[in-house]
């Protein structure tokens, strides 16, 4: 709470129409008090949930450092959507993306998949922000409010299925692309993740 001093003007017919108006007699003059809030952060009210983030945030993350930082044989299990349908699923290759990341090859990470990083870095994001509101038992909804944007969400997503897609068409059926296009660097990046799935 903060308070701003107003100084008004002496006038007797002041007196009595605030209760925030005071007389002081040792300067002579009316002091008026306004009492502002600021409004702070919201109470914690379901920790419960923040654990659950913490625990769903914090598991790919270490088996990405478990087994591309120290070497560790995790029995991971194969695709269950490639093994039932034939083709990709739209994570394939996220794992190998995680494990390049946490050797520092971000190159290699976008190759295997290109959202790959920005979903690390989602990780990352909720993993921190479930601690820092446990700590100090406060709701960080601006964050939540920011990364849970419906219109955002839309976009991110068919942005995601477009990549998808394209990666399909390039690994089962993708020709030579007109005027030299799949000689271009780009095209050879995209593609090279593409068969690696």
């Amino acid at each position: 709470m903060y308070e701003v001093h107003l100084n008004l003007m002496k006038l007797q017919r002041t007196r009595g129409l605030s209760p925030l108006c005071v007389f002081n007699p040792s300067e002579n003059r009316y002091m008026f008090t306004v009492m502002l809030s600021v409004p702070s952060q919201p109470r914690l009210i379901y920790p419960l949930w923040r654990y659950v983030a913490i625990a769903a945030s914090s598991a790919p993350l270490i088996a990405a450092l478990s087994i591309g930082l120290f070497g560790m044989s995790l029995p991971l299990p194969p695709c269950q959507f490639q093994v039932h349908f034939g083709f990709p699923s739209p994570s394939c290759g996220l794992t190998r993306s995680f494990l390049a990341l946490v050797r520092g090859d971000l190159k290699t990470a976008m190759q295997f998949h290109a959202f790959g990083p920005l979903i690390f870095a989602g990780f990352l994001t909720i993993l921190t922000t479930a601690v820092l509101e446990l700590r100090s038992r406060r709701s960080l909804m601006k964050i939540y409010a920011f990364l849970l944007n419906w219109r955002g969400l839309v976009l991110i997503t068919a942005i995601y299925l477009g990549y998808y897609f394209l990666r399909l068409w390039v690994r089962y059926g993708a020709g030579d692309l007109p005027w030299g296009l799949d000689q271009t660097a780009l095209w050879q990046f995209v593609k090279i993740g593409a068969k690696a799935l």
